[in-house]
C-alpha cells in the first residue's frame, strides 16, 4: 500500500474542518445560542433564512471570482471568528451579523473546498475527511457540550482547517480524469431530494423525545460515531473503484427505509443504524462529485458546479426540509414517497440502469408496507396538551438539569417530596431520574408552582429566580409549544397538593437567626410580584389570575394573625401556598427565610418601613 503523502492527509484534515464546523455549528449550536438568546421563532427563521442567502451567494461569488487557497483561508478565518464571538452575541442584530458572516464564509469554503480537493488529493481521501467530520461531531464530548461549548470548538475546527488547506490551485490533468456519471440537473435534483428528506427526519427525530432517545441518545452517540466514519470511507474506496451511480441509489434506500422505521418502537433501533449509514454515504458523494464525476475540465467549471449543486441541494434542500417537519412528531410516509418520486423520475430521466430504478421504488415500496403500520401515521396522533408537554420537555433536553424522582430518606422530601413509588418511575419511556440536578427537582413541581408562575419562569427565569442558570424558553411561546410544556408540568403532582400542605405545616426552622441583609433579599426574590415597597403591585402582578397581597395591608388568608404568626408566615415562605400562584422558596437556608419573615413582619406592623 502506497504511504500517503502530506498533501493527502492535509486535504483530509481540511475537509474534516470544514464539514466538522458546518455540521456542529451552523446547524446545531447557532440555532440553541438563538433561542437561549430569547429570539423568537419568527426571528430565528429570518435570521437562519439570511445565512442561507448569504451562504449562496458567497459560493457563487467563488465561484466567479475564482477558487484559491488564499480564499478558502481567510473564509474560514471568517468562519472561526463567528463562531468565536457568538456565544459572547446578545441581541437580533449581533445574530443577524453573526449568521451572514457565518453563511458566506461557509459558502466561499465549500465551493473552494470542492473545486481544489484534485488538486490535493485521490476521491478516497474525501471519503476519510467527510467520515471524519461526522465522527468527531458525534463524540459524547463534542455532541453533549453546550451550546457555547459547541461553538468554541467549530472555532477550533475552523482554525484547524486555515492550518491544514494545503497549497496549489491546478489541477493534474494527467493522474486525474474526470468524467460526467450523469446529467448535471439530474445530479442537482437527486441529491436535493436526500437533502430534503435528510433534513426533515433529522429535524423531527431531534425535537421527539422518543425518536432521539432510540435513535442518538447519549448512549449511542459512540455508535453512530463509528458507523458515520466506516461509511464514509467505505463510499471513499467505492468511488474510488469507479463505482459511483449506485451510491446515492443504496444511500436512498437505507435514508428512505430509516425514515419509516424510526416511528415504530420495535423497529427504531434498525433505523439508528440504517440512519447514519445512509447520511454519510451520500454525504461523501456530494463533497466529490464536483470535482471528480460532474465532467469538470478544472477548478473553475467545477467551482460553479458546486456553487449550484450546493446552493439548491445543499441551501435550499436543507432549508425547506426542515421547514416542513416544523409541526411534525414522526416522519410521515407521504414525505419518503414524495422524496421518493423526485428521486425517481430524475433517475428515469437521466436514463439510469432499470435495476436501480426498480430496486428504489421497491424499497421504498416494501418499507412503506411492512412498516406503515408501527406507529406511523401521516397524521400524528391526538396527544393531549400534556402529552406534548411532555415531548417538549425530552426534546428541549430539560432532563440534563432536572430530576423527576425524589430521592426517599434524603432532603429531597423536605423541600420537594413526598416521593413516589421507585416502579412507577422506572415505568416511565424514557426513565426521566435525571443525571445532572442543576435545577430543583420537577417529581411534584405542579403542587408547588402555578401555571402563570410557570410560564413567567420559562420567559424571564431570573426576575423570579435571581442568578438562574436557566435560559429563556420564551421563544417556545411563539407556537403552542410552550403552553403545551407548562400544562405538563402544571399536572405533575398536582394531585399531592394536599401532602405538600401537610409538610409544610409541620415545618419549623432550625434557627431564628435572621444574619441576612433582608431588604436585599425581599428585592431579589419578592419584588417582582409584590412590588419594591410590598403592596402587590410589582411588574409581573398582572400575569397572575389573582394580584399578589398588599403585604402591608392584607387580607393575609394563608398567615392571619394570631400565636406564633413569625413560623405561619416562615412556612409560606419557604414553602409557597400550594395550589395558588404563591411560590415557595425550598433552596433558601433557614437564616434567609427568618430575615424575609421578619421584613414581611415589619411591612405589616409599619407599611413605610420600606
Amino acid at each position: 500500500m502506497r504511504k500517503p503523502t502530506v498533501g493527502e492527509l492535509r486535504a483530509t484534515l481540511a475537509v474534516a474542518a470544514v464539514y466538522g464546523y458546518f455540521l456542529i455549528f451552523a446547524q446545531f449550536s447557532f440555532v440553541e445560542l438563538l433561542r437561549a438568546g430569547g429570539v423568537e421563532t419568527a426571528g430565528e427563521k429570518g435570521i437562519l433564512g439570511l445565512m442561507a442567502v448569504a451562504g449562496i451567494a458567497g459560493g457563487f461569488v467563488a465561484a466567479w471570482r475564482g477558487v484559491s487557497t488564499r480564499l478558502a483561508r481567510m473564509a474560514l478565518m471568517m468562519a472561526g471568528l463567528a463562531a468565536a464571538v457568538a456565544p459572547l452575541t446578545h441581541g437580533i442584530e449581533s445574530f443577524t451579523f453573526i449568521a451572514l458572516l457565518t453563511g458566506a464564509a461557509l459558502g466561499v469554503v465549500t465551493v473552494c473546498l470542492a473545486a481544489l480537493l484534485p488538486a490535493w488529493c485521490g476521491v478516497a481521501w474525501v471519503g476519510l475527511g467527510t467520515g471524519l467530520a461526522y465522527a468527531l461531531c458525534n463524540m459524547p464530548a463534542v455532541f453533549l457540550q453546550s451550546p457555547a461549548g459547541q461553538a468554541w470548538i467549530a472555532a477550533t475546527f475552523a482554525l484547524t482547517g486555515v492550518i491544514a488547506l494545503p497549497n496549489g490551485n491546478e489541477w493534474n490533468r494527467v493522474n486525474h480524469k474526470t468524467v460526467e456519471i450523469l446529467p448535471f440537473w439530474g445530479v442537482v435534483v437527486i441529491f436535493t431530494a436526500l437533502v430534503w428528506m435528510d433534513s426533515a427526519a433529522f429535524f423531527i427525530i431531534q425535537h421527539s423525545g422518543d425518536l432521539k432517545s432510540g435513535t442518538w441518545g447519549e448512549t449511542l452517540l459512540w455508535r453512530n460515531a463509528v458507523v458515520h466514519l466506516a461509511l464514509a470511507c467505505a463510499a471513499g474506496l467505492w468511488m474510488a473503484r469507479g463505482w459511483v451511480k449506485s451510491l446515492p441509489v443504496i444511500a436512498w434506500i437505507l435514508l428512505a427505509i430509516a425514515a419509516l422505521m424510526v416511528n415504530g418502537a420495535s423497529t427504531r433501533g434498525v433505523a439508528g443504524w440504517m440512519y447514519p449509514a445512509g447520511v454519510s454515504l451520500y454525504s461523501a458523494a456530494l463533497v466529490a462529485w464536483p470535482g471528480w464525476f460532474a465532467g469538470a475540465d478544472g477548478p473553475r467549471r467545477a467551482a460553479w458546479q458546486a456553487a449550484w449543486l450546493f446552493a439548491i441541494a445543499g441551501w435550499f434542500g436543507s432549508a425547506n426540509g426542515i421547514g416542513m417537519a416544523q409541526s411534525l412528531e414522526q416522519v410521515p410516509p407521504v414525505f419518503v414517497a414524495l422524496a421518493g418520486g423526485v428521486f425517481g423520475c430524475a433517475m428515469v430521466l437521466a436514463d439510469m440502469k432499470r435495476w436501480r430504478i426498480l430496486a428504489t421504488v421497491a424499497a421504498v415500496g416494501i418499507a412503506a408496507w411492512l412498516f406503515g403500520d408501527s406507529g406511523t401515521n401521516s397524521n400524528p396522533p391526538n396527544f393531549t396538551s400534556a402529552e406534548r408537554g411532555r415531548r417538549v420537555y425530552l426534546s428541549e433536553g430539560c432532563i440534563h438539569c432536572h430530576s423527576q424522582y425524589i430521592r426517599p430518606g434524603s432532603h429531597d422530601e423536605e423541600i420537594w417530596g413526598p416521593t413516589r413509588d421507585v416502579k412507577n418511575v422506572l415505568e416511565a419511556q424514557p426513565v426521566l431520574i435525571g443525571n445532572r440536578r442543576q435545577g430543583p427537582d420537577l417529581s411534584n413541581v405542579g403542587a408547588r408552582r402555578s401555571a402563570a408562575w410557570l410560564k413567567a419562569h420559562f420567559i424571564e427565569p431570573r426576575t423570579l429566580v435571581p442568578k438562574s442558570p436557566m435560559p429563556s424558553y420564551a421563544h417556545l411561546f411563539a407556537n403552542s409549544r410552550g403552553d403545551d410544556l407548562v400544562r405538563y408540568l402544571a399536572e405533575s403532582g398536582k394531585e399531592r397538593i394536599e401532602n405538600v400542605r401537610e409538610n409544610a405545616s409541620q415545618w419549623k426552622p432550625g434557627s431564628t437567626a435572621a444574619h441576612e441583609d433582608a431588604k436585599v433579599l425581599f428585592s431579589s426574590y419578592c419584588a417582582a410580584c409584590h412590588g419594591a415597597s410590598g403592596l402587590g403591585n410589582g411588574p409581573l402582578a398582572r400575569n397572575f389570575s389573582k394580584l399578589p397581597a398588599n403585604l402591608t395591608k392584607g387580607p393575609f388568608l394563608w398567615t392571619p394573625a394570631g400565636e406564633d404568626l413569625e413560623t405561619r408566615v416562615a412556612r409560606v415562605i419557604k414553602f409557597g401556598v400550594p395550589g395558588t400562584d404563591m411560590p415557595g422558596h425550598e433552596v433558601m437556608t433557614d437564616a434567609q427565610i427568618m430575615a424575609l419573615t421578619d421584613e414581611v413582619l415589619l411591612l405589616r406592623k409599619n407599611p413605610m418601613a420600606k
